[in-house]
Formats: C-alpha cells, structure tokens, sequence
C-alpha cells in the first residue's frame, strides 16, 4: 500500500505579524516615519546651529527605510505569486 504524500489538506496558518494587512500598517508607519526624517533634514540644513545634529534624521531616515523597503518587497512578491497562482 502506498502512503500519500500529504494526508492532510490544509492551509498553512502564517502568524498575525507575517500578515499581508499588518505588512501594509508597518510599511505605512515607517514611510510616515521616513517623510518626518526628510523633514528633519531639511530643517537642520535651514537652520546653521543645528546643522551638526544632521545625523539623527539621517539615522531616522535609513532605521526606517531598511524595514519599509523590506515589508513593501515582501508584499509585491506576495501579489506576484498570487497572480501567478491563479492563472
């Protein structure tokens, strides 16, 4: 007697923090906390006494784009696989 190669069907349960609407609230939280960073850059280079603190938005900026870049990537591979699914 053979033995199947999957006696069950059923879905595969990805966790709450690996799903697609919380991917969509981070990637959003962090494009928010990116555009404040744009801002406070622009604003330390306005202003010639805060000029040398420059670096935190700076920091800001990439600590925020490192994720928001991943969770988009991750959301676009996402559609694409779905898309390819259903044809």
């Amino acid at each position: 007697m053979k033995l199947s190669k999957s006696p069950t069907f059923r879905k595969v349960v990805i966790p709450w923090y690996d799903s697609d609407l919380f991917c969509l609230v981070i990637s959003i939280f962090f494009a928010l906390v990116f555009y404040f960073s744009t801002v406070g850059i622009s604003v330390a280079l306005e202003h010639e006494q805060y000029q040398r603190y420059c670096w935190v938005p700076i920091t800001l900026m990439s600590l925020s784009g490192i994720p928001l870049v991943t969770n988009l990537f991750r959301i676009l591979s996402r559609m694409v696989s779905r898309s390819t699914e259903d044809e």
